[in-house]
């Protein structure tokens, strides 16, 4: 969290501060980013940046906050009525994700570094916390399906929200890096390669994925 004398900085300068510090994040795995490059740029002193955040990990969790919680607005404002079933809804939460991923790739990435193949440990913490928010999200989605009839009685919501949060996350993330034929790495490094997706091809894949969930979910038990 930003120390007092950040906020009491100028709106404009906060913003370019900020601003920067995203470009150098977006642009760099988290080892890799440097504050140095930031305070050159913003032309001020180093000892000035930790007069504003603690650290380069301070700095970097503000910015995950600020991305995340954008993602999340964007998500709500385009996730479709609140009478939506749990597949319409999942569906169009699925298509706002990636559509904000297009709209917002420098927003994206700052969130995707925490999913960074060199592991960093300082960035576990999070991504648990990240890893839980996800997991009560879709736990309570599974919770009120099974209530209103949209999902069996017998299925374990806990279990469920595991699988779906792993199959939406990485299952659903390994299987479109396959179908671009990149890494995690290129594809953070990149913002480009993602257009290589058109939207009906999104929609597509999205709409299938549901379609899998759904017949796990919806259908009969077998005892």
């Amino acid at each position: 969290m930003p120390k007092q004398t950040f906020f009491n900085l100028p709106e404009e300068k906060q913003k370019r501060i900020i601003d920067l510090a995203m470009d150098e994040f977006a642009s760099h795995p988290y080892s890799k980013a440097s504050l140095s490059r930031v305070v050159t740029r913003a032309g001020i002193a180093k000892g000035s940046m930790y007069q504003y955040f603690e650290d380069k990990k301070d700095l970097y969790i503000y910015l995950f906050d600020l991305a995340a919680r954008e993602k999340m607005v964007y998500i709500q404002n385009h996730k479709g009525e609140e009478n939506d079933n749990f597949y319409t809804a999942l569906e169009r939460i699925l298509l706002a994700g990636t559509q904000f991923n297009l709209e917002h790739p420098k927003l994206s990435r700052i969130i995707s570094n925490i999913m960074e193949p060199s592991g960093e440990l300082v960035l576990q913490e999070i991504f648990e916390r990240s890893k839980h928010m996800s997991y009560q999200y879709i736990h309570e989605m599974l919770s009120q399906a099974q209530e209103n009839g949209s999902v069996r009685k017998d299925i374990d919501v806990s279990l469920a929200a595991y699988m779906l949060y792993s199959i939406l996350g990485t299952g659903l993330l390994e299987y479109l890096l396959d179908v671009l034929n990149v890494s995690k790495h290129e594809l953070l490094s990149d913002p480009e390669v993602s257009k290589r997706l058109n939207p009906e091809q999104i929609r597509s894949i999205i709409s299938n994925t549901v379609n899998f969930i759904r017949n796990g979910l919806e259908g009969k038990s077998h005892d």
